[in-house]
């Protein structure tokens, strides 16, 4: 059996210097529930050699990974074969399609929820079984609904939960859809990134009770919502501070800036300069990101940043599924230059929604709420009935 126990206690330690587990009650069950043994293995991406490398124990690093603050890839290219496939020397590639969430934010999104023990909650995202672990020491097994779209990771999140002595309910679904049989929930926690809240959600949602929800508005899952359900079956509340980087839905995982670096010519487009970084909304940590990938049209986009094999200046490609793109180089004298091509000129979007970004004084996302009502998704700044709102495309 793998000690563990050394590793544990700094984890929960740094948990606590982050200021991301506050909780008595959270501290006390991040310190129970083992992780490594909800993740015996998982894919890393190294600069020094091709595709992914498995780190499994009885690795040194395996264990030091496992309790640490990132997430950890646990599946690539939707196939469990991999894992064989990497064992076994060969090269392995893909897009990662399942991930053990970086312990902070898992942290965060379960404060978030307010629970006071008595609480049903549902888990849209079972993963690994981690986080329904969590949800099961702090509330008891029978309170605790778990879904996942992919039937082997259901499969092996419940045997690892059964070995443990958890037994939530553990259903391979489409998440989106809710899981009507457990119905009504106090509480519904998504840990995958999707477009939009879906209405199956807030209906199996007792009045008053919560969602915590990731959406994906940047192909990552990158703003975070806890909103209270009302009676009329709407939701309404604000974004949380922090950012909340998740797994997209399945369907979610085309890759438009990658087909844009092969398709595109080098001289497509119009070129032009323009005064905006594009930090601005490639880094999580900029305030201006969360601005950007709420009210910039369309449905969010994938960027991809690389120096050429070759030589010349680093490059970052932004792309949305529509087919607009965006090709940014920053010289050697600082000079931003820019092309952009496909149906939409992206980067001229970019720099209207900085322009009334700036006009608002440059609000952080914390100051933004959300309301959902039959689909309908509108975003405000302060209040939800207040001068400065924003329809959101889903």
């Amino acid at each position: 059996m793998t000690d563990s126990k050394e590793h544990r206690v700094r984890f929960v330690a740094q948990l606590v210097e982050s200021g991301a587990l506050d909780d008595p009650a959270w501290r006390n069950v991040f310190a129970q529930v083992p992780r490594h043994e909800f993740v015996p293995y998982y894919f890393e991406s190294r600069r020094d050699r091709p595709g992914w490398t498995l780190v499994e124990e009885p690795a040194d690093e395996w264990l030091a990974g496992v309790y640490g603050v990132d997430h950890l890839v646990t599946q690539v290219g939707g196939d469990d074969k991999n894992v064989d496939a990497a064992r076994r020397g060969e090269r392995v590639e893909g897009p990662p399609t399942s991930s053990s969430s970086a312990p902070g934010l898992m942290a965060r999104m379960l404060r978030a929820l307010n629970l006071d023990g008595r609480e049903q909650v549902l888990e849209i995202g079972t993963g690994t079984g981690y986080n329904a672990a969590l949800l099961c020491e702090r509330l008891g097994s029978d309170r605790v609904t778990t879904v996942d779209v992919d039937e082997g990771l259901v499969d092996h999140a419940r045997e690892r939960l059964s070995a443990l002595g958890y037994k939530p309910g553990a259903v391979a679904a489409d998440g989106s859809k809710g899981v009507p049989d457990g119905a009504p929930y106090d509480r519904v926690i998504a840990t995958v990134g999707l477009r939009s809240v879906p209405q199956a959600w807030i209906e199996q949602t007792r009045t008053g009770g919560m969602i915590v929800v990731p959406l994906d508005r940047l192909g990552r899952g990158g703003l975070l919502a806890r909103l209270t359900v009302h009676s009329d079956h709407s939701a309404e509340g604000f974004f949380l501070p922090n950012y909340g980087g998740f797994m997209p839905v399945r369907v979610n995982q085309a890759a438009p800036a990658q087909q844009a670096l092969r398709e595109v010519g080098p001289e497509e487009g119009e070129s032009k300069a323009s005064p905006l970084p594009v930090d601005l909304v490639t880094d999580s940590a900029h305030p201006f990101e969360f601005f950007g990938a709420l009210t910039i049209p369309g449905d969010g986009w994938e960027s991809v940043g690389f120096t050429p094999s070759g030589g010349g200046l680093p490059e970052t490609w932004l792309a949305q599924n529509d087919g607009s793109w965006v090709r940014h180089v920053t010289t050697e004298d600082s000079v931003h230059m820019v092309r952009q091509g496909g149906p939409r000129r992206l980067w001229d979007e970019v720099e209207k929604a900085h322009a009334e970004w700036t006009e608002l004084g440059q609000p952080e996302r914390a100051r933004f709420g959300l309301t959902v009502s039959r689909g309908h998704h509108v975003a405000w700044l302060d209040e939800p009935h207040g001068p400065h709102n924003w329809t959101l495309a889903t």
